[in-house]
């Protein structure tokens, strides 16, 4: 005679028939409780089955043994497989931090320090002298500045020559000095050596500063500002008049230097990056702690600037130019190319 058992699968009963030899006959105690099988025990059968189906791999066996229920698994089977001997296990490679890259960011351009400039840095009490300071025929209006320290830069010769010759052949002419720093964006960038009236503070190119040829070519762009005190030709950034900027002749030497901590990605491939500084960060934080002109954080002046914008009103751009512009002068009292660089900055 057969009898019905019950087993729960796909989300219902399914009925299975057992014969009379194949269920398991239970010794009853003198407690009337089932005290153990006499028969065929159906759990020996199944842990015998599954362990010769086992794969030959001691891998193999462990994947199975672990895809098993401890309850189906013999004694004898369990011994077996936690035997087997496990497969060896690689040791991860050490990795120096020293020979990863530490200047560029791309490793396959050289990055030597071919030569170094030295920048004084001086910060005046306010952006222009006052009406009663000034005299007729002052050659400027910028008020005297109090030194605060120099910045050093080294030049990346190899990499980019051309933008690297132009900025030794300003530093050399003694053209920088007198001039400001026209931006400072904290958190980015201070920005030096646009192109105006000296006057006013801005930069007159000499005739020893050439056309670039690589403001065109894309190996140029190669390297990146992820690193404080990164030095660059300011291209993307450029704060100059579009009239200057598009006139015959135009050669570009405005250039900025990234202040940290962070990166600025926004810079990647809109300038050609030249340099980085080798000393004088501290005197880079300072700079960027002057005061600058920028949108008033009350009242409507941004929306009323990107309201003039969108209707092609040009007065806008004009502003938006002068957003970071320092109140009080940022002086480059001296400039100098040093006849070597110190090795103690490399």
């Amino acid at each position: 005679m057969a009898h019905a058992t019950w087993q729960r699968g796909a989300g219902r009963p399914a009925c299975r028939m057992l014969a009379k030899s194949q269920r398991p006959c239970l010794r009853v105690s003198a407690t009337g409780r089932p005290s153990g099988a006499v028969g065929p025990n159906p759990s020996s059968q199944l842990a015998e089955s599954s362990a010769a189906q086992l794969p030959a791999t001691a891998r193999s066996r462990r994947e199975a043994l672990a895809g098993l229920p401890a309850a189906v698994l013999g004694a004898a089977a369990l011994s077996e497989l936690l035997a087997a001997p496990r497969p060896a296990r690689a040791e991860p490679a050490f990795v120096d931090a020293e020979a990863l890259p530490s200047t560029s960011g791309r490793e396959e351009v050289d990055t030597t320090i071919t030569a170094a400039v030295a920048l004084t840095i001086g910060i005046a009490d306010s952006a222009l002298k006052l009406a009663k300071d000034r005299a007729i025929g002052d050659k400027t209006i910028i008020p005297p500045a109090e030194p605060v320290g120099r910045i050093v830069i080294g030049l990346y010769g190899n990499a980019v020559p051309a933008t690297v010759s132009n900025f030794l052949a300003l530093a050399s002419s003694g053209n920088l000095v007198g001039t400001t720093f026209s931006r400072v964006v904290a958190g980015e960038y201070i920005q030096a050596g646009k192109q105006g009236a000296r006057r006013l503070g801005a930069v007159e190119v000499p005739t020893t500063v050439q056309a670039n040829p690589e403001v065109s070519q894309s190996a140029a762009f190669r390297l990146n500002h992820y690193r404080p005190g990164t030095v660059s030709l300011a291209l993307g950034e450029n704060d100059e008049d579009p009239n200057l900027r598009e006139g015959p002749g135009y050669r570009p030497v405005e250039f900025l230097i990234t202040t940290g901590p962070g990166p600025v990605p926004r810079l990647d491939g809109e300038n050609i990056v030249f340099g980085r500084v080798l000393e004088g960060m501290s005197v880079v934080g300072q700079v960027t702690k002057v005061p600058v002109f920028g949108p008033s954080p009350v009242g409507n002046s941004m929306a009323f600037n990107a309201l003039a914008s969108a209707i092609g009103d040009d007065r806008a751009a004009t502003v938006r130019r002068k957003y970071g512009k320092p109140l009080r002068a940022v002086v480059i009292l001296g400039c100098e190319v040093l006849p070597e660089v110190p090795a103690e900055l490399l």
